[in-house]
């Protein structure tokens, strides 16, 4: 199923799996990497336990969602993510972020409180380096090209290959098209990401102490570029969950990813009917 819902930003559009919101005992709603779609999560939208409604939602800009006003800092997303769940009828959820959604997930939980958002999954996390942070701010996404020996569809490819390994060459070849067909807005995200990222992690160490349950799925390994790894940091008190894959978890690894969100679906307590807020 899918369908949109109005926000202060326009529809967003989301997938949905297993029962509505309203018929649900728990509900999941997930946020995709940038510049992914909400198509990343069909492979596991109708692969948790019975009574379990999925959301997955392209985030504003993304997919088939109304744009994002620019320069709009994390908080502002958070506020209409929130607003299309209202729509939906959705009242406690378990929120699940990969990458850039991760960002996102993290100023939800934030802003809508532990009695809503009791646990949330998040993709792993550096710790803060302003410095590093602002150049990628500037540089992660830039243009677009369009030459005419298509040289960019190469250089996506093997951006792609750096992020995401090889082993499923279809997945970098979906990666490629979404950034290709979402040229003029593909970038619009990350600025708020990169330049929230130590609000972000702030924010997680203040959600664990307010009670919120945080499982990490972090990757064996992972690079902005050959030349520029990533270290990931621990929150204490965090659920840390070892990955087999460097993302994409739902495609390249469907069975631990689903493992990993039902049982922090259980940790987290989330046995309220999903009552409107």
């Amino acid at each position: 199923m899918r369908g949109y819902v109005d926000t202060d930003w326009g529809q967003v559009h989301f997938r949905a799996g297993g029962p509505t919101p309203g018929d649900a005992e728990r509900v999941i709603a997930m946020y995709h990497e940038s510049p992914r779609t909400s198509a990343v999560y069909d492979p596991v939208l109708e692969a948790f336990p019975d009574g379990v409604a999925v959301l997955a939602f392209d985030t504003p800009g993304f997919g088939q969602s109304d744009d994002a006003p620019a320069d709009r800092p994390l908080g502002h997303y958070a506020t209409v993510l929130l607003q299309a769940l209202d729509g939906l009828g959705v009242g406690r959820f378990l929120p699940v972020g990969m990458k850039t959604g991760s960002a996102l997930v993290t100023a939800m939980a934030v802003a809508a409180g532990a009695d809503r958002v009791p646990g949330a999954v998040l993709y792993a996390q550096e710790e803060p380096d302003d410095a590093a942070f602002e150049h990628w701010a500037n540089d992660w996404a830039p243009p677009i090209a369009f030459p005419a020996d298509g040289s960019t569809l190469m250089k996506l490819y093997a951006k792609n290959v750096g992020l995401y390994g090889s082993d499923d060459p279809r997945v970098l070849y979906e990666a490629v098209a979404d950034t290709i067909a979402n040229a003029d807005r593909y970038a619009s995200v990350y600025p708020a990401v990169f330049r929230g990222h130590r609000q972000t992690w702030e924010d997680m160490h203040a959600l664990v102490a307010g009670g919120v349950h945080l499982t990490v799925l972090e990757p064996p390994t992972a690079q902005f570029t050959p030349d520029d790894p990533i270290t990931f940091g621990v929150v204490p008190g965090t659920d840390v969950v070892a990955m087999p894959s460097t993302g994409q978890f739902p495609a390249l690894a469907t069975d631990e990813f689903v493992r990993a969100v039902t049982t922090a679906l259980d940790r987290s307590g989330l046995t309220a009917h999903a009552d409107a807020a």
